[in-house]
């Protein structure tokens, strides 16, 4: 119902040119543990994590006696900098796996991680059913929708026994905290006793921000950094947040938004200092701009985002003239001229 309102923002929101990533950035961490569960299908385990400096999604493979390949995506659909996800094959009864799980494909996701959720988790098993239970809360101003919890699961000598992931949340409102819990397949149970990198799996947020009065405004951002912090501000108009380049040398930052008015000024500040090398361009529906982020932790504020009314302007204007009359009047009365 939001986007509903922004058609202009429908007509921008297409994806990037996304280019693949080296396999040198990915580090496979399969187990060595199998186990057949309750309906006779051998489960094969592993982790996958991303050791480069960009977002990617990853396509696990696992060839099968009979000649075919089974697929399987992390529990991640995108897994960012620094990042892993674990993963799980199913191998029908009658049939076995030849060979360990490998990596088919790896692409590049141009896609900001919105670091705005917070856990709250203890990684030992408890109670009968050894599941890993916590809470998380959504310290953010949108709404992430259909968060899954993920981690492995790993026995007394620290060896991975199974890949487990909780229920998705449907939907987390800004400030709400709920539940999560996730448990191991029943035919390991005994055996669970912690679990490890605990992660988390939402689909991209929707990409509206609320301005206050009901109203949401709508944007599109494309960098490969986490984002933070984000917000509008009424007062100054501006789009305020916190970003962190991943690629060591600096990145940059794309943001479209709908243009509201035709001479729209836009201003963007990095630090408190007004970056003039922003390239911004707009085509009478969308404002759009580029500028770098270079290496660090940055604040950045666009100015801009919404139309100024026109009636402070004319307010302004008419306030300048009868000041400018009135000053003319006084100076003709102290020249005593006519």
């Amino acid at each position: 119902m939001r986007l509903a309102a922004w058609p202009a923002l429908l007509a921008l929101l297409a994806a990037f040119p996304s280019a693949y990533a080296q396999p040198s950035d990915i580090e496979l961490l399969n187990s060595d543990y199998a186990f057949i569960d309750a309906e006779g299908m051998t489960n094969v385990v592993g982790v996958v994590n991303n050791k480069g400096v960009e977002p990617i999604s990853v396509v696990m493979a696992l060839d099968l006696s009979d000649g075919t390949t089974l697929l399987e995506e992390p529990y991640a659909k995108v897994m960012f900098p620094d990042r892993g996800a674990p993963f799980k094959f199913r191998v029908p009864a009658g049939l076995q796996a030849d060979g360990k799980p490998y990596v088919a494909s790896v692409e590049r996701v141009d896609q900001p991680l919105y670091d705005e959720l917070v856990f709250n988790y203890s990684n030992m098993a408890v109670g009968e059913e050894r599941a890993l239970s916590g809470t998380v809360t959504n310290a953010g101003q949108f709404p992430f929708y259909n968060v899954t919890v993920f981690a492995s699961v790993h026995d007394d000598q620290m060896v991975q026994i199974d890949s487990s992931r909780s229920a998705a949340i449907p939907v987390l409102e800004p400030g709400q905290t709920a539940e999560f819990s996730m448990v191991p397949d029943d035919s390991i149970k005994e055996e669970t006793m912690y679990y490890s990198c605990a992660g988390y799996d939402p689909n991209a947020p929707i990409p509206t921000i609320p301005a206050g009065d009901g109203k949401y405004i709508g944007y599109n951002m494309q960098t490969i950094s986490k984002v933070s912090s984000l917000r509008y501000d009424n007062a100054t108009d501006s789009l305020l947040f916190g970003i962190k380049p991943y690629i060591p040398s600096g990145g940059s930052l794309s943001l479209k938004f709908a243009q509201a008015q035709q001479n729209q000024t836009i201003a963007v500040f990095m630090d408190d200092q007004l970056r003039d090398d922003a390239v911004v361009t707009m085509d009478g529906r969308t404002v759009s701009l580029e500028v770098f982020i270079p290496p660090g932790d940055h604040q950045v504020q666009v100015q801009g985002i919404r139309a100024i009314p026109e009636f402070p302007f004319a307010a302004l204007g008419l306030a300048a003239m009868t000041a400018a009359a009135i000053a003319a009047a006084r100076l003709r009365a102290a020249l005593k001229i006519p």
